[in-house]
């Protein structure tokens, strides 16, 4: 798109994130553009809405960000229009809450020695026997994760968000949205600590005083006092194109159904791809092209929202459900985030979402069933009791989640090479491009289609990666002083736990040797063989014990024998965990028996030391647990 091709305003189609950011950025610029929007109010998917006096989101939308241009955006508009939240998002698993993203010491724990000893011999197998070339999300997650963790806090969730299985899922969803997390990194810094180079979570984010929608409410305010129109409740009926220009646009009044049809300079659009192709241009493409983009589909969201008497519920700004016994997939508690988004103290806001496709009973389900639903299975899973739910309402989002899914990337291919065909027709947002953007994705996504209007060519928005890189850790990218001493810090970890390691295997080979010695002395004298391995075991277990607490970790907790019987748990389990590896290796990979022997003893030496590095001698003792 060039200005001097024409006079005529550019036409954004969409009032949502990417096209008002794009009409912003133009209209700073100088640019004439007209916004077009179906609603009668600005914000998509982020707009906020009022009830009973609370002002609402669509779910949780969290204002972070590492793109520069986005963060100036949020800056120039807000101004101190912001308010400083404390971040909190966890999962609801197995009547327990972990940390999101992941924490490897805490996950460990809340899971138990049994369960913990799974994952990571799972992982480890994932690592020996890789999965080369993963082809759906069960495999990709499996091949990173090991077949476990996937089966806990992946399959599930991911199953109620889609509907489908996760073997039907694009393998290109789980790397957009959840690349640049290892376990092993999260087990290496639970056990040697973090240099704070390491990506670290972060614990705080801004957000608009009065809820997300704020920022594009503002936006629509710049614009009309920069003589930009507006045109809301307004639909797009058709584009019509002459060669590789879109020439004029056919719009509808959503009241009067009154058609008329303008001469544009240009269209940036977020209306739904499967909508623009198959439906909206004319001339038409051709047919391969329309059935590409039919063939596109979107999951539905249902927003439950509860108005709950009472307060301090839960401190979350939100939690996902990992719950297969519930329906509720995410769960967000307004009264976490800016506290003039409620109008009284003693009541808390809610809203449960749900997902399902539009033929599925839940889209057309009556709102009051809804509603009963909602706080139901917030009792069942403990996040309501005995507080009363005053008031609640329902709004239905079609088309919120592109599905990655059957052969959608060709279908895509197809698409594009069509539209590559247009000088001055993008497609930007989570609609308009088929991208499982964030917030943060789709506003830089507008600000391109700008600077494409201004200087055509210089960005392709089919490379904006809907998760270019995982937003909810940072990094330091300047090494200063206190980096390189951070490093240096890193080093000496390393090398203390190598020597740690080394000193634990050295007590270990001590108390076998005990171990054996007094069962093979025992049996000499006529001792029952099975009476003489308890004896041995135990005392060589002991012995481990006190050489371990005295010479490799140097932790003694207040109570030694609680600490005992966390060291024998972490041994036993340990020792199950090498009977189950050497069956692996021996009978269903045909391993030689002493080659299995010798992977399954490495394994599990490690195995066993980070377990007792994690249970048998952590820094701080576990919670007692309350009496009332």
């Amino acid at each position: 798109m060039n200005r001097s091709l024409s006079e005529q305003p550019i036409y954004i189609l969409g009032a949502g994130p990417a096209g008002l950011a794009a009409a912003h950025h133009l209209t700073q610029q100088g640019y004439p553009v007209v916004v077009v929007e179906r609603e009668g109010r600005v914000g998509g998917f982020s707009k906020s809405i009022e009830y009973q006096g609370f002002i609402l989101d669509y779910g949780p939308h969290r204002f972070y960000t590492k793109l520069e241009p986005v963060l100036k955006l949020w800056n120039q508009v807000l101004g101190n229009e912001q308010v400083t939240v404390d971040r909190l998002t966890r999962i609801y698993y197995g009547k327990k809450y972990f940390n999101y993203p992941l924490k490897a010491a805490e996950t460990l724990s809340a899971l138990g020695i049994i369960e913990s000893l799974k994952i990571i011999t799972s992982y480890f197998q994932s690592r020996l026997f890789p999965i080369q070339h993963p082809k759906n999300f069960a495999q990709w997650v499996t091949a990173r994760f090991g077949q476990r963790l996937f089966e806990i806090f992946f399959e599930a969730y991911t199953e109620k968000l889609w509907g489908i299985p996760c073997t039907e899922i694009s393998a290109d969803w789980a790397a957009q949205r959840i690349k640049g997390l290892s376990l092993l990194k999260a087990i290496r810094n639970a056990v040697l600590g973090s240099d704070g180079k390491v990506k670290t979570l972060i614990d705080q984010f801004q957000f608009p005083r009065l809820g997300s929608g704020q920022l594009y409410e503002k936006i629509a305010d710049h614009l009309q006092a920069h003589n930009q129109s507006l045109l809301l409740n307004t639909e797009v009926v058709q584009l019509h194109h002459s060669g590789d220009q879109v020439a004029q646009i056919t719009l509808r009044d959503c009241k009067t159904q009154e058609e008329f049809t303008v001469d544009c300079g240009g269209v940036i659009s977020s209306v739904p791809i499967s909508f623009l192709i198959g439906k909206m241009i004319s001339p038409q493409p051709n047919q391969q092209v329309i059935s590409a983009a039919r063939s596109l589909k979107f999951r539905n969201t249902v927003l439950v929202y509860l108005i709950v008497e009472g307060n301090n519920l839960f401190p979350d700004n939100w939690l996902y459900i990992n719950e297969p016994s519930v329906e509720v997939g995410r769960v967000t508690n307004f009264a976490n985030w800016s506290p003039e988004m409620l109008p009284n103290p003693h009541q808390t806001p809610l809203c449960c979402e749900y997902w399902c496709n539009t033929d599925d009973p839940m889209w057309q389900e009556p709102e009051a069933n809804l509603v009963q639903l909602a706080e139901n299975e917030l009792k069942r899973i403990g996040l309501l009791h005995y507080e009363k739910v005053s008031s609640g309402f329902v709004i239905r989002l079609p088309r919120t989640y592109p599905v990655y899914t059957g052969d959608y990337q060709a279908a895509l291919a197809e698409i594009q090479g069509y539209l590559h065909n247009f000088q001055n027709l993008q497609l930007v947002g989570r609609y308009g491009a088929f991208k499982y953007n964030n917030q943060d994705h789709s506003l830089l996504m507008g600000i391109l289609a700008a600077e494409n209007v201004i200087q055509p060519g210089k960005h392709d928005l089919w490379a904006v990666n809907s998760d270019s890189e995982y937003v909810e850790e940072a990094k330091a990218d300047v090494e200063t002083t206190a980096a390189r001493s951070r490093r240096s810090s890193r080093r000496r970890q390393v090398a203390t736990t190598l020597q740690q390691f080394g000193s634990y295997l050295l007590t270990g080979g001590f108390a076998t040797a005990i171990d054996v010695s007094v069962f093979s002395l025992l049996t000499q004298v006529g001792l029952w063989y099975v009476w003489a391995l308890g004896f041995s075991y135990f005392l060589g277990l002991t012995t481990n014990f006190l050489l371990s607490r005295r010479y490799v970790f140097g932790v003694y907790w207040n109570n030694w024998l609680t600490q005992y019987a966390v060291f024998a748990a972490v041994a036993l389990n340990s020792l199950l965990a090498n009977l189950g590896l050497l069956q692996l290796l021996i009978k269903d990979l045909g391993w030689s028996a002493i080659s299995a022997r010798l992977v399954s003893a490495a394994c599990v030496a490690l195995l066993s030391y980070a377990g007792h590095k994690l249970y048998s001698f952590a820094q701080s003792q576990p919670a007692r647990p309350i009496v009332r």
